[in-house]
């Protein structure tokens, strides 16, 4: 049987290995069964379908996040990862190194705006001899414009005839019935505020009345109503400046016959 000398069997195993280590050195990452995984987050949410996004309320703050995941993209290969957003929302990220099984999250921020939203991160990962391997994930949101806010006051108040009566004096705060009106409205009126509450007939007299009451209402805790006190004042004012009566009388008067939730 012929044998090689063993000079020559060592050389032929020899180039055996230098062509297994050719082969093994230059073979494409992309092309060896290699992968990037990333998931898309939308305020805690892996909302990839519109019906798995999250409601915000128009002008929240949206924060994503973006998950990648070296599922198998060796290492030590000068590996290159670089994560995107299709609607141009800027990605805080910043990955030197992701060994096979690591997970590193990146971060996109923005406010929300109303109706369905829907953007897509992608990350790509490239080695030094060109393999790219890449993913992408969707995510989604929905915005929703916050309802109007309630009124800042108003819905309650009570009449004059309420104010004027006696037995209702006790539910009087911060004032007294014998306070001078001009005194406290800083006008030339006359009389105290329990005889304004109780004046008769139209003009300066009407006013007066409603002014008491609209007075009452704006200082007690217990009337939730539209007027604060020193709006109150200034409109009693502004109308005695102008003469105008009727029309801040008018204004009172609406809201003095709310309702009265006092006993």
């Amino acid at each position: 049987m012929h044998t090689l000398p063993r000079s020559r069997f060592l050389a032929a195993a020899f180039m055996l290995l230098a062509a297994f280590a050719f082969f093994t050195l230059n073979v494409s990452p992309a092309a060896a069964n290699t992968s990037i995984d990333i998931e898309k987050h939308t305020n805690g949410f892996d909302a990839d379908t519109p019906e798995e996004a999250p409601i915000l309320q128009v002008g929240d703050q949206v924060v994503w996040e973006y998950i990648v995941t070296n599922t198998g993209f060796g290492p030590g290969r000068g590996l290159t990862i670089t994560v995107t957003d299709d609607q141009g929302v800027e990605v805080i990220c910043t990955i030197d190194y992701l060994d096979v099984g690591e997970t590193t999250t990146c971060y996109g921020y923005g406010i929300a705006e109303a109706g369905l939203y829907s953007n897509v991160g992608c990350v790509e990962g490239i080695d030094i001899r060109d393999g790219v391997v890449s993913d992408c994930d969707p995510s989604h949101y929905y915005g929703e414009t916050p309802p109007p806010p309630p009124p800042s006051g108003g819905g309650q108040g009570c009449t004059p005839g309420y104010w004027k009566q006696e037995h209702h004096f006790d539910s009087w705060i911060g004032y007294s019935p014998s306070d001078s009106f001009d005194a406290i409205f800083g006008v030339s009126y006359g009389g105290t505020l329990a005889e304004a509450a109780g004046a008769k007939g139209g003009g300066a007299n009407a006013l007066a009345r409603h002014a008491v009451a609209a007075l009452l209402n704006s200082a007690t805790g217990g009337v939730d109503y539209l007027y604060s006190t020193a709006d109150v004042i200034s409109m009693v004012q502004a109308a005695f400046a102008s003469g105008d009566f009727n029309g801040t009388k008018d204004l009172f008067e609406a809201q003095n016959e709310m309702g009265c939730p006092l006993n």
